[in-house]
């Protein structure tokens, strides 16, 4: 552990002096006008990496190059309207740049956007709308699009009820390694919706998904438990060797399934053995006391609790109302791919 720290104390000036030297490279790409260098230039102004981060300067650098049509650039603009992050908060102008990225089949996008119109939060935009661009997201492999589009069919929502699809597609994103997905399709397992009862299949899920999922591990562990009293310990050492073989082989990829759009590159540099996916999401759970209380986020309405968020990376607002009550308002900071629960308690007036 010793050793680990010093070399850690001996990193971080040669990484600044090298990280510095990339962005000063890649800024003069960017005033030349190569819309990959703005790209770059503007994920690097977003984290604050070789420079001070300023969401301002990314915003800039994003709308250069969405102008020149950069997909990656129109999404992460879209979002930062969306998030008032460097500029100020505009819905409008969020799903322009979202809607350009989305046509463009830029698969983050399409989801983003169908989220934005099953939430009401885009005029006259309806949930059948927001399942389409589930649908053309999902066909490219996007473990989140196929997760949500296999919700819609169990649930009939924008589409007719239709449980075979509803598997189809949520079987999908569990071997994608979607933990929201594994769980889904472990409690289809354990209960024979849509597929055979199969508890060995059941825990294999299920495992998975408590390994991943911190938001629902609980949860998850429980509906374990209950698997396991109809197993036999040689079912359920099987079922923990199917598990261990998945994590072994790793999740299938959307990459694997489908290319990345033409075009399309990273918003931040990637090492250079992987591809790069755009920032994960946060995930924000907001609990209250009812659920007649509604939850706003960043002043737009979410639905009633308790309800869960999915927000891009940043500081965000988060109210809690019921007439006659105070309202609740907290500030939180979500972080790529962090998981927060909130409970709101609200005081009569």
């Amino acid at each position: 552990m010793l050793l680990c720290v010093g070399i850690a104390l001996q990193l971080p000036a040669q990484d600044s002096a090298a990280t510095r030297q990339r962005f000063e490279e890649i800024r003069a790409k960017a005033d030349a006008g190569d819309a990959e260098a703005q790209v770059t230039l503007a994920g690097m102004y977003a984290v604050g990496e070789g420079v001070t981060r300023d969401p301002a300067k990314a915003a800039k650098w994003r709308r250069k190059a969405a102008e020149q049509g950069n997909a990656r650039a129109q999404c992460l603009l879209g979002l930062q309207y969306a998030d008032g992050d460097g500029v100020k908060r505009n819905m409008t102008e969020a799903v322009y740049w979202m809607g350009k990225a989305a046509n463009q089949d830029l698969a983050e996008a399409q989801f983003d956007l169908g989220m934005w119109y099953a939430h009401g939060e885009v005029p006259r935009k309806s949930i059948v709308e927001a399942v389409e661009l589930f649908r053309k997201a999902a066909a490219q492999g996007l473990p989140e699009a196929e997760s949500e589009l296999g919700n819609c069919y169990f649930e009939g929502v924008g589409v007719p009820k239709n449980i075979p699809e509803g598997i189809k597609w949520t079987q999908k994103a569990a071997e994608h390694g979607h933990p929201g997905a594994q769980h889904a399709l472990g409690l289809c397992y354990a209960k024979g919706k849509g597929v055979t009862t199969n508890y060995v299949q059941a825990y294999k899920w299920l495992a998975l998904a408590a390994a991943k999922d911190n938001r629902n591990s609980d949860d998850i562990k429980v509906n374990v438990s209950m698997v396991e009293r109809f197993m036999t310990p040689e079912q359920i050492a099987e079922g923990q060797r199917l598990a261990h073989e998945f994590e072994t082989r790793g999740a299938s990829t959307p990459s694997e399934l489908s290319p990345q759009p033409a075009g399309v590159k990273p918003d931040a540099p990637p090492a250079a053995s992987s591809p790069a996916r755009p920032p994960d999401m946060g995930s924000v759970l907001v609990k209250a006391d009812d659920d007649t209380y509604e939850i706003f986020a960043d002043g737009a309405f979410v639905g009633n609790a308790p309800a869960r968020l999915r927000l891009t990376p940043g500081p965000h607002l988060i109210e809690v109302k019921k007439a006659g009550f105070n309202d609740f308002r907290k500030e939180i900071q979500v972080g790529a791919g962090s998981e927060l629960t909130l409970r709101a308690t609200l005081e009569k007036r």
